[in-house]
């Protein structure tokens, strides 16, 4: 299998990689991305905070994905972060090619780090800057999986459509599509409840779907002319390992919302010493608590 006769135009891997245009800037510390929707930033720390994420749902959901999935030649995974998703499918489907893009690569910067002197990914995963609002650089239906995991926090709703028909024009016919996002999470705790309002509140200034696209998923597949649509949906802090979830959960929205403060500062909608009160009350009233969160994964077939 030729990797590079897949691409509509000229992308290479980490090594030398063509880098779309986009820009940067440091915000508090923290590195933002500034042609970008996103609320959260696009650092090292972030990183960290997306490999904890990755590992609690695939406690939730006792699986990497949903799918009826059996033995793909290639897979596709949408602005995949630090890209450990597409690693683990390397690993779990070796005799399969497995592409992760994003706009920006600092996150899996972080992930090499941690592999440490001599580490390296799977030889069966890639790496490619490219970004997810623009047509994919792929030739059509070159993948058998196509999968986009926790978009909303960049991707605004006018935008869904062109992603999710993008994800169907690259996938074979026979293949499968998997979306996965969030609901709102729920919790006890005053101070969490304040500061998810605002942070619902820069969502919905930005025009993304505020809380979580989980509501739209299976719509979205749907309008693409995907068939068989089907949900699973799972509330992490619940069931046999709630007691593992809440752990993993608590320090990944605790490390969200201090990843996001002056992100929600800058946009006027807390004082960043009023946020700070609000985020020292939460991680305290959290370990009490606890959350509860709905994750859906919608997916379905091409015909």
């Amino acid at each position: 299998m030729r990797l590079f006769g897949w691409f509509r135009r000229p992308l290479q891997d980490g090594a030398g990689e063509v880098q779309p245009p986009r820009r940067w800037a440091w915000l508090a510390g923290r590195r933002i991305l500034t042609n970008s929707p996103y609320i959260l930033p696009k650092d090292k720390l972030e990183g960290d905070r997306l490999d904890l994420q990755h590992h609690l749902l695939k406690l939730a959901a006792n699986s990497n994905y949903r799918a009826p999935i059996r033995e793909p030649r290639a897979i596709l995974d949408v602005a995949c972060g630090t890209g450990i998703w597409g690693r683990e499918m390397a690993q779990e489907f070796p005799h399969a090619q497995v592409i992760g893009f994003d706009i920006d690569r600092t996150p899996l910067e972080r992930s090499l780090e941690r592999l440490g002197p001599g580490g390296q990914f799977p030889a069966n995963f890639q790496f490619l800057t490219a970004d997810a609002f623009k047509p994919f650089p792929f030739e059509d239906e070159m993948f058998d999986f196509t999968h986009a995991r926790l978009i909303s926090p960049f991707l605004p709703a006018a935008n869904w459509p062109h992603v999710v028909s993008e994800m169907v024009r690259v996938l074979r016919r026979g293949g499968y599509i998997e979306l996965v996002d969030c609901e709102p999470w729920t919790t006890r705790s005053p101070a969490a409840r304040t500061l998810l309002a605002a942070v619902i509140r820069l969502m919905d200034g930005r025009g993304l779907h505020a809380g979580g696209a989980a509501p739209y998923l299976a719509d979205y597949l749907r309008q693409a002319g995907i068939q068989r649509v089907q949900e699973r949906r799972f509330v992490l802090g619940t069931g046999p390992q709630h007691v593992r979830q809440q752990r993993l959960m608590v320090a990944d929205v605790l490390s969200a919302f201090t990843n996001m403060q002056p992100i929600v500062v800058k946009a006027g909608i807390m004082s960043d010493s009023d946020y700070s009160t609000m985020l020292a009350a939460m991680r305290e009233e959290l370990g009490k608590t606890g959350l509860h969160w709905p994750f859906v994964f919608a997916f379905g077939i091409k015909l």
